[in-house]
């Protein structure tokens, strides 16, 4: 079987096009970061449910950065601050409060963007969805919680 030159042509472009579109599809699978982040949104979500069966159906107030939740102790959840996840819990615009997990750290350090504080964005991808423009995911535990009160300060710090 003997090609014309023309075939040669068009057989060369459709091999470019299909190496093309392989590789772009390659990039799209989820990268790791964000499998182990949906993984532990999961996780976490339930350990916090269970806490608030326990709690008259309260959640933890709202925690420092990456760190665990107040009361959300290792009977719950072994958290790890490196999995560069904040625990937010704040106002929700309807006079309650929210509770959202925001990956901070899919560049594997830290880089908060208060993606949870956005009632667009927790409607819309709020079960770790992509989020248009950003590598960032969230996750939405409740978007009308009850809250257990702050612990004390103590004093010195």
């Amino acid at each position: 079987m003997k090609f014309v030159r023309w075939e040669r042509w068009v057989l060369s472009l459709l091999l470019a096009v299909c190496l093309f579109l392989a590789v772009q599809g390659k990039a799209r699978r989820e990268p790791e970061p964000v499998l182990l982040f949906l993984e532990r949104a999961a996780r976490i979500e339930a350990a916090l449910e269970r806490f608030a069966a326990e709690h008259k159906g309260a959640f933890p107030p709202d925690a420092f950065s990456v760190r665990r939740p107040h009361g959300l102790d290792d009977r719950y959840i072994k958290w790890d601050q490196a999995w560069l996840i904040d625990y937010e819990v704040h106002p929700n615009g309807q006079g309650g409060r929210y509770v959202c997990l925001e990956f901070v750290g899919p560049r594997g350090k830290r880089e908060y963007l208060g993606l949870c504080n956005r009632p667009e964005i927790r409607q819309r991808y709020g079960r770790g969805q992509a989020i248009p423009l950003y590598d960032h995911r969230i996750w939405v535990i409740r978007e009308q919680a009850p809250i257990m009160p702050a612990p004390p300060r103590r004093r010195g710090r």
